[in-house]
């Protein structure tokens, strides 16, 4: 009897072993379709851009889609005379496999301006089936940069990206702001888009962990132990979904606030009228994108021109 169920033990280890091999196999050897022809490529163009700017003092931008829809790099290049590298793409990717991918770029005298959005949890640290999606089919070579932690949480969506690679089996280029044409030379989205009344306000999720704290916290030592500067801002947000969130988005400032990490500027300070939104509360169209861009800088020589004094 023992001898049976130590046959039937080891079996069934055997096809869960086969099962978890044949799911990883699909990280490794499938590209998902749409992925490749859309503007998730900025992945990877990315860090192309930033390895041939090595050596150059530059200014990076950390952020989720709010920095690809909503930011316009040509306006920071000009304030700063300084080019400008936008590595943003999708929140779902996660902020630690984002600044992971590009840390080792990070030079003394550098800008890295971090925005990420208000969503919080595990999800919002460690990435999803997106992460799966943007780095198996972009830059394989990044999964290396995934933590032993990070693979746990990250292992129940290895099903969902099988499930939608299979989806997208078929597509090919196609011509929107999520396709890769709509990237211009910074990483920026530059593609006429108009303001939709059917932009869905949602709530805020998730609760800002301690995870999550102490890597924000790690990105600030981070940057500042290369000699570089960071800049920590909120995103943007369409202002009907901000009235609906502020008790949340105030804990987070909160939050923030007791771990000496805070925001250089008052979440509200981005919050704009809906009609400057695209398709969601986080995508602004191109004149959206311009006037928060405007502010942004602003606030980057606000900034830097007191911790300059701060030295003196």
């Amino acid at each position: 009897m023992k001898k049976f169920i130590v046959k039937i033990t080891l079996f069934s280890v055997a096809i869960i072993c086969v099962i978890n091999a044949i799911m990883l196999s699909f990280l490794f050897g499938v590209k998902d379709d749409w992925s490749i022809y859309s503007h998730e490529k900025n992945y990877v163009l990315s860090y192309d851009r930033l390895s041939a700017l090595r050596d150059t003092n530059k200014i990076i931008i950390i952020a989720g889609s709010n920095g690809g829809f909503s930011i316009n790099s040509r306006i920071i290049k000009e304030a700063f005379n300084m080019p400008v590298v936008n590595t943003s793409t999708h929140a779902g990717i996660g902020v630690r496999m984002q600044f992971e991918t590009y840390k080792e770029f990070i030079c003394k005298n550098d800008i890295v301006l971090f925005i990420p959005e208000y969503d919080d949890g595990d999800e919002r640290l460690y990435g999803g089936s997106t992460l799966f999606r943007i780095v198996g089919t972009h830059m394989p070579s990044a999964y290396k940069k995934i933590s032993a932690r990070q693979w746990l949480h990250l292992y129940k969506y290895i099903g969902v990206h099988n499930k939608e690679c299979y989806e997208h089996l078929g597509s090919g280029e196609f011509n929107s702001p999520y396709s890769r044409g709509a990237l211009n030379e910074y990483g920026d989205i530059e593609f006429e888009r108009e303001h939709k009344d059917s932009i869905k306000s949602y709530n805020l999720k998730g609760e800002m962990s301690a995870e999550l704290i102490d890597y924000y916290k790690y990105i600030h030592d981070y940057v500042r132990s290369r000699g570089a500067k960071l800049i920590f801002l909120p995103p943007t947000l369409i202002e009907s979904c901000y009235n609906n969130n502020t008790e949340q988005i105030d804990s987070v400032c909160t939050i923030l606030n007791k771990n000496r990490i805070p925001y250089g500027a008052h979440p509200l300070r981005y919050v704009f009228p809906d009609t400057l939104y695209f398709d969601t509360p986080y995508h602004m169209t191109p004149a959206g994108a311009s006037k928060r861009t405007e502010e942004v800088v602003e606030d980057m020589l606000r900034i830097l021109k007191r911790r300059d004094k701060e030295k003196i």
